[in-house]
């Protein structure tokens, strides 16, 4: 992977918030072009059945919540949903587009947001692969502490498989990916393709008891609670 420049972690960061706050009104809408080089090939039926196997019940965290594709299905199962996100536009129109009192809105940067209760479960949908590697261990410690007793947390993202879709390069040293607005600007955003057995060790060395499985052709679904390192 080529090194495109040299610029710190925060710039990245927040060319990152940047981009999905003004992407949000095409954000998930098939009628507009692509920001990336192609489209994943998930469905809403593959996120509702997958969201009705796991079944997140009692008061749900959704971290990076997006326009509430998943919203929508959390909420079907759970007592509760947090939703956060670090775009007001993506959580205004996660509200329009659920409609649901059940659901509390939250705006604020993942990497320096501090829960003010605990959770039954945490969740992320194409989340993780926005998260810097040097601060993968700083996110799953924020999810550990959200989570309280026999906590589960549940997580979608892509896999190699979909690095195909992006021009990904280097930047800082940081895996990304450049994404295009309708108006031809472009940005940046942290994307790591995690092989799943890499993650999987990555998260057992930090305690955590992850089932990893292959979801459509491109993603995968992990699950499972925090356990304790040795």
């Amino acid at each position: 992977m080529p090194e495109r420049d040299g610029r710190t972690l925060p710039a990245l960061v927040n060319s990152q918030m940047t981009f999905y706050e003004l992407r949000a009104p095409d954000y998930g809408d098939r009628s507009k072009p692509s920001d990336r080089l192609g489209r994943d090939s998930r469905g809403v039926r593959v996120d509702r059945a997958l969201m009705d196997e796991f079944r997140p019940e009692g008061d749900v965290l959704e971290i990076a919540c997006g326009t509430g594709s998943f919203t929508a299905e959390l909420v079907r199962h759970a007592r509760s949903v947090t939703a956060l996100d670090s775009s007001p536009s993506m959580l205004a129109l996660n509200a329009q587009r659920v409609g649901d009192a059940r659901v509390r809105y939250l705006h604020g940067n993942v990497f320096t947001w501090v829960p003010d209760r605990l959770y039954d479960v945490v969740f992320f949908a194409n989340w993780l692969s926005h998260v810097p590697p040097s601060m993968l261990d700083e996110f799953w410690g924020l999810v550990r502490l959200c989570l309280g007793p026999g906590g589960r947390v549940g997580f979608v993202d892509e896999t190699p498989r979909a690095s195909a879709l992006d021009e990904t390069q280097l930047v800082g040293g940081v895996p990304t990916a450049r994404r295009t607005l309708g108006d031809g600007r472009q940005f940046d955003v942290v994307k790591v393709f995690w092989d799943p057995a890499d993650l999987r060790d990555r998260l057992r060395a930090l305690g955590w008891a992850i089932d990893l499985r292959p979801l459509g052709e491109t993603c995968m679904f992990g699950s499972g609670r925090y356990v304790g390192t040795a």
